[in-house]
C-alpha cells in the first residue's frame, strides 16, 4: 500500500523528470476522415526529395517540445520511402510522418508540422490518411509513444480518440 507521502514523492519526481512518454493506442473503427482537408496532398516520400525531407524533419523538430536528435541524410536514406507519408501545400512539403506497422499493429514514429502551418489540420490530415491506409491494410490497432510535455501532440492524439494507456521514464 503506497502512502501520501510515497504518493507525493513519487508525483515529484515525476514531474522534475523530462523525459517522460505516454503510450497510447487507438483502434481503426470510427475514423472522423471528414477531419480530413482535401486540399492538402498527402503522399510518399520520394527518393529525389530526401535532402528537402531531412531539412523539413529538422525544421519540425527544432520547433517542438520533445527532445529529438538532428535527422541526417544517412538515416533519411535507410529509412523506407514507403513508410514515410509526406503533406504538400501549393508545391511545398509543410509536414510528414513516418510509421511502421508490425502485424494488425500500426505505429506512427514520428510526426512534425512546420512551425507556419500548424494549426491548419496538417497533422489531422496526416494522422487520419496514415489511420485510413492502416485500416485498409487490416491493421487493427494504432500504438504509440509521445512525449508528455508535447502539448499541440497530445491535443491532436486526443482530439482523434487516442486513449493514454501507459507511461515511460527515459533517461
Amino acid at each position: 500500500m503506497t502512502t501520501e507521502l510515497e504518493k507525493t514523492d513519487i508525483s515529484e519526481f515525476l514531474a522534475r523528470r523530462e523525459t517522460i512518454y505516454y503510450y497510447m493506442n487507438r483502434d481503426l473503427r470510427d475514423l472522423p476522415l471528414e477531419l480530413i482537408d482535401r486540399s492538402i496532398t498527402v503522399r510518399n516520400l520520394r527518393e529525389d526529395e530526401l535532402e528537402e525531407f531531412v531539412d523539413l524533419v529538422n525544421t519540425c523538430l527544432t520547433h517542438c517540445p520533445d527532445p529529438f536528435v538532428s535527422m541526417t541524410l544517412d538515416f533519411a536514406k535507410k529509412w523506407p520511402l514507403e513508410q514515410t507519408l509526406v503533406a504538400e501545400i501549393d508545391g511545398r512539403l509543410v509536414g510528414f510522418l513516418m510509421f511502421e506497422s508490425r502485424g494488425k499493429m500500426g505505429l506512427p514514429v514520428q510526426l512534425g508540422v512546420l512551425p507556419e502551418y500548424r494549426r491548419r489540420r496538417v497533422g489531422t490530415t496526416l494522422l487520419l490518411s496514415l489511420l485510413e491506409k492502416f485500416r485498409e491494410q487490416g491493421i487493427e490497432e494504432i500504438r504509440m509513444k509521445v512525449f508528455k510535455n508535447n502539448a499541440p501532440a497530445l491535443s491532436l492524439y486526443k482530439k482523434l480518440k487516442f486513449k493514454v494507456y501507459g507511461l515511460t521514464i527515459e533517461g
